[in-house]
């Protein structure tokens, strides 16, 4: 399917949407990612964003193949998606692209405009500390998913080591953008940007890209991704990332 085709696949479902749904209930329907980038190839799928006015507002959320290709169908509230789009989080790596970049599709009143503000005013006034603390949250679930990785690869368990190591490349990815304060597109481009990140903490890039390789097998791999979570403690620690509690009062 063509890039107009895809196009032209989402205005009919935005037009059978407001019919079935009313325009008083819909307040905007727009896509975000490929598709409203630009950067589109013949595969993407369409990401569409249905926003509502109301949480009583049923719009079904739909993940279906139509016509060759994947329709991601997201419905929101339009109070939820503000208040979304203005929070800094462990997640903001991967988030902050359907922030920024949409094709409006049914905007009457500005909507996606609006989104793009809050997102850019929250991130213009967020602290170091914000961008730290979900740092923190995120290296401590990469911790986990390594120690799982270990685990696994120490108990023959082949599988469960490999998908440990692909859970943990993505959350040093989530690690390094927050501590940059860096965007993705999706979380190949996470993987890839994080690989070649000049600003990446010292020790960090070359294990990281070893695990990567197809050429690496699951031992080398597991070892590999130690070595890069090893060299992200050891800037958390530097840069005063909280990740670690040494007396148990910080649980209360």
């Amino acid at each position: 399917m063509t890039h107009d085709e895809k196009l032209e696949l989402a205005r009919e479902l935005s037009r059978r949407l407001l019919a079935r749904h009313g325009e008083d209930a819909i307040v905007a329907i727009g896509l975000h990612g490929p598709l409203a980038r630009g950067d589109d190839t013949g595969d993407a799928g369409l990401d569409l964003a249905v926003i509502t006015a109301g949480p009583e507002i049923a719009v079904p959320e739909r993940s279906l193949q139509h016509r060759g290709i994947v329709v991601d169908l997201g419905a929101i509230w339009a109070d939820a998606y503000l208040e979304e789009a203005g929070h800094i989080g462990p997640t903001w790596p991967l988030a902050a692209d359907q922030y920024v970049h949409h094709l409006a599709l049914h905007d009457p009143g500005g909507f996606f405009h609006k989104l793009r503000h809050v997102h850019q005013t929250a991130l213009d006034g967020a602290a170091d500390e914000v961008f730290a603390a979900a740092a923190g949250y995120d290296l401590v679930q990469l911790l986990s998913w390594e120690a799982r990785a270990r685990s696994a690869e120490l108990h023959g368990d082949v599988p469960g080591a490999l998908l440990a190591v692909k859970e943990a490349a993505v959350l040093c990815a989530l690690v390094v953008g927050l501590a940059t304060r860096t965007s993705y597109r999706d979380a190949a481009n996470a993987i890839r940007s994080a690989a070649l990140a000049e600003a990446a903490p010292a020790g960090f890039a070359d294990p990281y890209r070893r695990l990567l390789s197809p050429a690496t097998d699951p031992a080398s791999a597991v070892i590999a991704l130690g070595r890069a979570a090893a060299a992200l403690t050891a800037f958390a620690r530097r840069e005063g990332i909280p990740f670690e509690a040494e007396d148990l009062d910080t649980f209360l």
